[in-house]
């Protein structure tokens, strides 16, 4: 979208409607059932494909598959509302792909305008292809139409079917706080945010039906080295649970792991199976619902989405920096941003690398206004790197990577905590 054709609209759409899990509370006379469906569909593209990533590998086709990637969709619904919340085992989601997703779930389902909340899970060594700007190029090999439309048309599969397969639903959230999993790899000594988050949807019988994981690492267990595709440890993850819940579907959303970098144990896909595994044994106690109720919670709920101008492209060349005329030809001028809150869980979409520090200050504020937070890091758009603004002047990989400038993360984080309080209101 052009600066001169684009107004900046605080709030571009909203929605909302009244959630009653069945652990206690009188039901609203007007409040529907809470229906959930979820699916899960492979992400192989059936042609020669590059892996996403690293540009080391200088856009070389993979030579095999050692896991496959998934795209995995949990579909809310309560009234004529719906939520759709995907997790992708791809490194980005740009604007490109999650247009496409939207048009053609669209186009198959006339009428049906879902609130989408799409997300990669930032995996280094997933499908390429599909990214038609210079610098995605860089990481994802060439374009080729065909994987694009291959992932489009997989995506928007998954969508369809877990709305096709709605049944009644609560949901519960739970976290803990890791140790020896995750470091800050900027700063040894600076901020970590070593949480895990699970988000639950069980069905009637309180079996688990859709699990949703959030943690705060980035899926670099696997180098450059590596030339099968993969889904890094958050496969892993999925993997496991999935195994320990027959006929649940687990999806892993990366959280704030702007500078967060996965412990690393062994040699291979040691470290990935390592990491993966010592989440998912955790995942599986956190969502146990024995001795914890449904959320209950029965005001108005809902999402809030909405497109901002971003500031002047700022792309550094070793330790020069373009000019802003041709840096604006490389780099977004604007972004979605997207709120979606679920009983009293927030999901809160940020489309970038966003740091652990800047991740902690959007859990305070959600927390401060009565909800239970979850980050979501690659959604629905990419713009490179958010940190705080001190941060930028160092000479570290990821202040070179933030395109936009030293004052972006501070600013996307103030734009999503107004929109959490235009949530907020609406339900009041």
């Amino acid at each position: 979208m052009s600066a001169n054709g684009r107004a900046h609209l605080r709030v571009l759409l909203i929605g909302s409607f009244v959630l009653v899990g069945s652990g206690g509370g009188a039901p609203s006379a007007m409040a529907a059932p809470l229906l959930v469906g979820v699916a899960k569909l492979d992400l192989t593209p059936p042609v020669a494909t590059p892996l996403a990533g690293y540009s080391r590998r200088k856009g070389q086709s993979a030579s095999g598959v050692h896991d496959s990637p998934f795209v995995r969709a949990v579909v809310i619904r309560q009234a004529d509302r719906e939520v759709a919340m995907v997790s992708c085992d791809l490194l980005i989601v740009d604007e490109r792909l999650a247009e496409a997703v939207r048009r053609l779930v669209e186009k198959r389902r006339p009428g049906a305008s879902p609130m989408l909340f799409l997300a990669a899970t930032h995996t280094h060594s997933g499908p390429g292809g599909y990214g038609q700007k210079f610098l995605e190029k860089l990481s994802m090999g060439h374009f080729n139409p065909s994987v694009f439309d291959f992932l489009t048309a997989q995506i928007a599969e998954a969508i369809l079917s877990a709305s096709a397969r709605l049944q009644p639903a609560t949901v519960s959230y739970a976290a803990t706080s890791t140790s020896g999993l995750v470091v800050n790899r900027m700063d040894p000594g600076g901020v970590v945010d070593p949480e895990l988050i699970v988000v639950t949807f069980h069905d009637a019988q309180r079996q688990p039906l859709g699990v949703v994981v959030s943690f705060n690492a980035h899926p670099t267990t696997l180098g450059s080295w590596n030339m099968a595709l993969s889904a890094d440890y958050p496969g892993v993850v999925t993997r496991v649970v999935e195994q320990q819940a027959p006929g649940a579907i687990c999806m892993f959303l990366a959280g704030a792991v702007g500078d967060q970098g996965p412990v690393k144990m062994g040699a291979g896909f040691e470290p990935a199976e390592r990491l993966g595994g010592a989440l998912a044994a955790q995942v599986v106690r956190l969502m146990d619902p024995r001795g914890r109720e449904p959320d209950a919670d029965t005001r108005a709920l809902g999402w809030v989405m909405q497109r901002v101008r971003l500031p002047a492209a700022h792309l550094r060349v070793g330790s020069g920096q373009l000019p802003a005329w041709l840096s604006r030809l490389f780099v977004d001028d604007d972004a979605t941003l997207e709120v979606a809150a679920i009983g009293t869980t927030l999901f809160m979409g940020a489309p970038c690398d966003l740091s652990a520090e800047l991740g902690l200050e959007l859990k305070r504020a959600a927390r401060e206004r009565g909800y239970q937070p979850v980050v979501v890091g690659f959604a629905n758009d990419y713009i490179g790197y958010c940190l705080p603004e001190r941060l930028y002047e160092t000479d570290s990989y990821e202040a070179a990577m933030a395109f936009n400038g030293p004052k972006t993360g501070e600013m996307l984080v103030g734009e999503l905590k107004q929109m959490i309080d235009q949530l907020s209101t609406a339900h009041e």
